[in-house]
């Protein structure tokens, strides 16, 4: 018995070292982790940041599991043999999960955009999604919309749909399209959209504002009308800038044409004297027949 539990207890002492390992590894990955990140990851965006931090992570802390478990009296040949079994079901049982993972590693890799970016996409029947993204995992990005929504979009999405990102460069194009009528005078309204254009201290002098004629329609002239501003401001000017130009189109007495119906009503004398006012019963009063226009007699 003596033999069995001083066994026993060697047992007991190898597992509570293992474990303490365990924790130690998982503190000294962590802060080796941050060191790296507070040292040289300022030479990284903050998508590169965040998978650095990710994998000296994991990679530490795996290191220091795999010594634990050999410490604990546990032969990794076994564990190594099982996890590749586990490994191959796994794959079979998620095919999805699979795609998405594979799709997440060309995400990271390629770095079309990164955490912190404005990015837009249109999915499967034009649902569109745009916001910021939070985080790019290994089988889905986080988003959070201008609603202050959080949205899990899976890898293999972004791969299938093309994906906009609008905070990629510094300054934004603003499209702007107009109807004016056939009859205005194209270098007038040409020059007073420019002149809006350079009075404005949100628009850039460079890249230069323009007008172009896109379109002839039934009875208007289609024209777009661009300005740049920088990607911070793109909201405001694009929502100030068109009351601006309805403003200096009233000024300048430039129609912008808007649909119209006209009624024509027409009654002649007969009906306005048959309307239901006028009728007495099956018979017509005198005041009716009075304004009855004249009738002529043909001579025999």
């Amino acid at each position: 018995m003596g033999m069995f539990s001083s066994v026993k207890t060697d047992r007991i002492e190898d597992i509570l070292v293992a474990l303490v390992m365990l924790v130690l590894g998982f503190f000294v990955a962590r802060l080796l982790s941050n060191a790296f990140i507070r040292t040289i990851g300022f030479r990284f965006n903050a998508h590169q940041r965040l998978v650095w931090r990710r994998g000296i992570f994991y990679f530490i802390f795996m290191l220091f599991l795999i010594t634990s478990l050999r410490e604990a009296g546990f032969k990794l040949s076994v564990f190594l043999g099982a996890a590749g079994i586990l490994t191959v079901a796994f794959g079979f049982a998620s095919q999805t999960s699979a795609s998405n993972l594979i799709s997440g590693l060309f995400l990271i890799g390629e770095g079309s955009f990164e955490v912190g970016d404005i990015i837009q996409m249109t999915l499967i029947r034009g649902y569109v999604i745009e916001g910021e993204v939070m985080s790019i995992d290994l089988l889905s990005i986080k988003l959070k919309t201008v609603d202050n929504i959080f949205i899990r979009v899976p890898n293999e999405q972004l791969i299938r749909t093309p994906v906009q990102n609008l905070s990629r460069f510094p300054i934004r194009r603003i499209p702007i399209t107009l109807a004016i009528a056939f009859s205005e005078d194209m270098s007038k309204v040409r020059q007073v959209l420019l002149n809006l254009a350079s009075e404005y201290p949100l628009v850039l002098d460079e890249p230069k504002a323009r007008v172009t004629v896109t379109a002839f329609r039934e009875s208007t002239i289609e024209i777009m009308f661009a300005v740049w501003t920088r990607r911070e401001n793109f909201l405001t000017v694009r929502d100030e800038i068109q009351e601006m130009i309805k403003d200096d189109f009233i000024r300048n007495h430039i129609e912008i044409p808007v649909p119209k119906i006209n009624l024509h009503q027409g009654l002649n004398d007969l009906d306005g004297i048959m309307s239901a006012d006028n009728l007495q019963g099956p018979n017509l009063n005198a005041q009716s027949l009075n304004n009855l226009p004249p009738t002529t007699t043909p001579r025999r």
